[in-house]
């Protein structure tokens, strides 16, 4: 063994899991002259990882004398790596760290290019296609690669390549086409999907990727005949996909949602009077296929640039709480009823189609999520989520001006089925129809209402773009699938809520005082010195749950609960019951502090409901100096009152309120604000 692989091995056999993660720097390398001299071995051997990882935490700035040499060895790995699987490990740690990024990304897509080139043409290796594919593909949407590389590679497959090197590429050309919309790459998956000599399972893949090219144009359609003949042909192809291949069970889960949406296009036929027993049989299949889909993926490896996976999840139970939902509430069922749960499909399609960006030096990694229109669902949803409003909101439904408003949108309906194209959201509301029949409104404060409702709606079901906070909602969901009732339809409708609730600690982290004006002035300071009533966290949390979640769900103030009142009570279906308990705490805080002040009264709540609930806090204590992360900020604690109870999981998240604006903060390492860190939980320790 070599001097750096005799102090690398040492350094393996001491290190924390933490340093494990990290890597090695260049003193547990041996030290840099030890590094310098076997650096071009050490890139072009199977520890090109750790060099591009020691490389990245060598904080000393060595003179450029020393690092020039480093870096034609990093460029020279990439260049002449290994093998496949040690181009994948060096690539993640490339885009793990930007300052590496920025020096080494137009050689490294280079040196892609040529690698791809050659494992198709039969030259290389075949394991190399899907590595330099995958890599260059990053590179592009991430905007460190011109795309057109890429795509120039893919759109010049034609089924004639070595097999193992077409093998897992039907998924990469599918997300190409995702976010590039180039319609090559479909001639290209017809190819492969009926070419006889490539294996079964590669031509399913390609098969799979053409049902979600039939999905996105169903779905960005711009009348209802379009997105149903759409539907049923990706629909088709989803069922095609999961009889060909054992355990296809994103394909089944598609499959069956759509299926759940073409339901109510039987209805133009005629009445169909078991349509709710077919809709909540359809949740019901559903629901099982994505609890088995959650417990599959959670335990095989993704790639870690591929799907947001929080977000995905979230997304896949928030269409099965709006199926079981929306059989729940018909009252007179009809196409227009598919618009929620359509919605519901688009965002299954953008968050597990997101790609995980890396950032520039000093930014922050994002998702880059299919850029899809989809105006004629997002008009039509909004219609129904304006018409539900007007009939279970009681200041609506009692206000003079709600039959104007219902008569406007019965209006706007019919244009749309007459063929009036629908508007994408996000222009000026000179130019959105939603935003104009609002004028049939004449009081303004209840217009003024209605255009938040419809602005709040639309952020509502927009992908965040937010790592951090699909990390940490994924690591949340880790720890609650460990309990023995997290099953389908609980594991749906408490996901569902827990993703809104955690997107509203998040997005309030971030806002200002003004961003609603009054109903979130509880952010900022009090105007008169006081301190802010627990009710604004409260009507905040309210409102934000209420745009988002189905009409007539979301209660707040409801009585008889372990012989309580709740504060805000999530009503999915009948005998479905979750709280959000609100609370204020005026002092600093640990987490165990917290828990043993507040936690008993949310566990209580759960005695004759699903053992999970939720604990909002608003920290009102101090922030003259900040206050701690957001990722620090949320938790889960678990509670068993008897030793045969099974343990109630109660996922906490503290907000802090009445904060300074940023300008005013001082730091001062005296005030405490140390104490107010929480412990690290089982999820965050993995």
């Amino acid at each position: 063994m070599t001097t750096v692989e005799n102090a690398l091995a040492e350094w393996a056999t001491a290190a924390t899991q933490e340093q494990l993660d990290q890597g090695p720097s260049i003193p547990d390398l041996g030290g840099l002259d030890a590094v310098l001299n076997e650096a071009q071995s050490l890139a072009k051997g199977a520890c090109f990882s750790y060099l591009l990882q020691a490389v990245a935490q060598d904080a000393s700035q060595p003179p450029a004398s020393q690092t020039e040499p480093l870096a034609a060895a990093i460029e020279a790995g990439f260049r002449e790596p290994h093998a496949a699987w040690v181009l994948t490990e060096a690539l993640d740690v490339l885009y793990q760290h930007p300052e590496l990024l920025g020096m080494f990304g137009k050689t490294t897509a280079r040196s892609l290019a040529r690698h791809a080139t050659g494992a198709l043409q039969g030259g290389l290796d075949p394991a190399y296609a899907h590595a330099a594919i995958a890599g260059l593909l990053q590179l592009s949407i991430s905007e460190h690669a011109n795309p057109h590389q890429v795509l120039w590679i893919l759109t010049e497959i034609d089924g004639t390549e070595p097999p193992e090197a077409l093998e897992r590429l039907p998924l990469l050309i599918g997300v190409a086409h995702d976010h590039y919309n180039d319609e090559n790459l479909v001639a290209v998956l017809q190819t492969l999907e009926t070419h006889l000599d490539l294996p079964p399972a590669t031509r399913n893949d390609a098969r799979y990727e053409l049902a979600v090219v039939a999905l996105r144009a169903g779905l960005q359609s711009s009348d209802r005949t379009q997105v149903t003949r759409l539907l049923r042909d990706a629909a088709m192809l989803m069922h095609r996909v999961d009889g060909a291949q054992e355990a296809r069970l994103d394909a089944r889960a598609y499959a069956y949602a759509l299926d759940a949406v073409l339901l109510f296009t039987d209805l133009a036929s005629g009445p169909d009077p078991a349509i709710r027993d077919r809709v909540a049989a359809a949740a019901d299949s559903l629901g099982a296929v994505v609890t088995q889909r959650g417990a599959w993926s959670s335990r095989m490896h993704q790639p870690r640039w591929l799907e947001a996976r929080g977000q995905t999840d979230a997304a896949w139970a928030q269409l099965v709480t709006t199926l079981t939902t929306t059989a729940t509430h018909l009252h007179e069922p009809s196409w227009y009823d598919a618009s929620a749960v359509l919605t519901s499909v688009l965002q299954v399609y953008e968050a597990s189609r997101a790609v995980h960006t890396p950032a520039e030096a000093g930014g922050v990694d994002r998702l880059v999520s299919p850029s899809v229109e989809a105006a004629f669902i997002h008009e039509m949803g909004l219609l129904h989520h304006l018409e539900q409003a007007l009939k279970v909101d009681p200041y609506m439904a009692a206000h003079p001006d709600a039959n104007h408003l219902h008569a406007a949108i019965g209006v706007r309906r019919a244009a749309l089925g007459a063929g009036s194209p629908a508007e994408p959201p996000g222009k000026l509301a000179a130019g959105q129809p939603i935003l104009e029949l609002l004028e049939a409104v004449e009081d303004p404060d209840l217009q003024e209402h209605l255009r938040k409702m419809v602005l709040d709606h639309e952020r509502g079901y927009a992908l965040t773009g937010n790592v951090l906070l699909d990390q940490k909602l994924a690591r949340v969901l880790d720890e609650l699938c460990r309990s023995s009732a997290w099953k389908h339809p609980i594991s749906a409708d408490f996901t569902t809520l827990l993703s809104h609730v955690l997107q509203f600690i998040h997005h309030r982290f971030d806002a200002q005082a003004d961003y609603l004006g009054s109903v979130t002035a509880y952010l900022g300071p009090h105007p008169s010195g006081k301190q802010w009533p627990e009710k604004a966290l409260q009507n905040d949390c309210l409102q934000h749950l209420t745009t988002r979640l189905p009409n007539g769900t979301v209660h707040r103030e409801v009585v008889d609960v372990a012989s309580g009142r709740t504060d805000i009570t999530y009503t999915p279906s009948p005998g479905m019951r979750f709280n959000v308990e609100v609370k204020r705490h005026t002092s600093g805080w640990t987490a165990p502090s917290l828990e043993d002040k507040y936690i008993a009264q949310a566990v209580n709540y759960t005695a004759t409901t699903p053992p999970f609930g939720i604990l909002l806090i608003g920290d009102h204590s101090n922030h003259v100096s900040g206050y701690t992360s957001f990722d620090d900020s949320v938790w889960v604690a678990s509670r068993s009152r008897t030793p045969t109870e099974t343990p109630r999981l109660i996922v906490v998240g503290v907000l802090p309120i009445a904060r300074p604006t940023p300008s005013a903060l001082r730091w001062n390492p005296s005030d405490g604000l140390h104490d107010q860190i929480p412990v690290a939980t089982a999820a965050d320790q993995g």
